[in-house]
């Protein structure tokens, strides 16, 4: 079943991020940010998919991911988002790749979720990837989906994890988010600038230790916890060398150096 999502008790309302999320693509200043997979991440993917494997990918947005893994790996596919403008966007790009036989579409509030994400254990891999999980208020809310998602996932299946690392990002957020009541520790408000439009947004921006905890609590054993990137996601999606480069340094510098955290992790026995 899908999660509700709900604010931190006493909190002032959040930005509502299916709204915010429409804003971010309907202006294409998504796309132009992260116009392709961060290599790293689809390495780790690669190795969780098997050949004609069967992928949720949860936050799928325009399916940066979810598309290639449909052509290279021949998956099933169901591509989950909260905003309507990239499910459309998606459905359009998958209808134009034939590849309307693999990748299915979906709100994850919706029928149609219910029906093909129903805790049978079918997937071989989950992907909550860049920040998804953090975008989620509410340690709760955070630990109920994790649970839901380890419900999905075969035998021998795992959780491909993307999250934000709070030594890395946002410092100026983290500092203004001690004047709004009721948010938790590593919770921030900020804004994206979208040419003539704002965009308010909420992040939870993880500690290594807290992530050890949470996937513990939903019932996860992490496989590998490394760096998703050393450099901001978006320099590493631009430019291929770039990405090589950064892929190299993230396997070798610390893990707490990263710009984000990359997490496999597969159901505690």
């Amino acid at each position: 079943m899908p999660v509700t999502v709900c604010p931190p008790d006493g909190a002032l309302p959040l930005p509502d991020m299916a709204e915010s999320y429409d804003a971010y693509f309907s202006s294409g200043l998504y796309q132009r940010r992260y116009p392709r997979p961060n290599r790293r991440t689809m390495r780790f993917l690669r190795a969780a998919l098997p050949i004609g494997g069967r992928l949720l990918d949860y936050g799928a947005g325009e399916g940066r991911y979810c598309l290639a893994l449909a052509r290279e790996r021949e998956a099933e596919v169901v591509a989950v988002d909260i905003s309507p403008v990239a499910r459309n966007h998606l459905t359009a790009t998958v209808a134009e790749a034939g590849l309307a036989g693999r990748i299915a579409v979906v709100d994850a509030s919706g029928t149609e979720y219910r029906r093909l994400v129903n805790g049978s254990g079918r997937f071989d891999a989950v992907l909550l990837g860049f920040g998804v999980l953090g975008h989620v208020a509410g340690r709760a809310n955070r630990l109920a989906l994790l649970k839901d998602l380890r419900g999905n996932l075969a035998p021998g299946g795992r959780l491909v994890l993307g999250l934000p690392n709070v030594r890395r990002r946002f410092r100026a957020a983290q500092a203004e988010a001690a004047v709004f009541p009721g948010l938790e520790p590593g919770d921030i408000r900020y804004n994206r600038d979208a040419g003539n439009d704002t965009i308010a947004l909420f992040y939870h921006l993880y500690r290594r230790e807290e992530i050890v905890a949470e996937l513990a609590v939903a019932g996860f054993a992490i496989e590998h916890l490394t760096s998703e990137s050393v450099l901001p996601e978006y320099a590493v999606t631009h430019r291929a060398i770039i990405g090589w480069i950064d892929d190299r340094l993230s396997g070798i510098l610390p893990v707490d150096w990263g710009y984000g955290y990359l997490v496999v992790a597969v159901p505690r026995r």
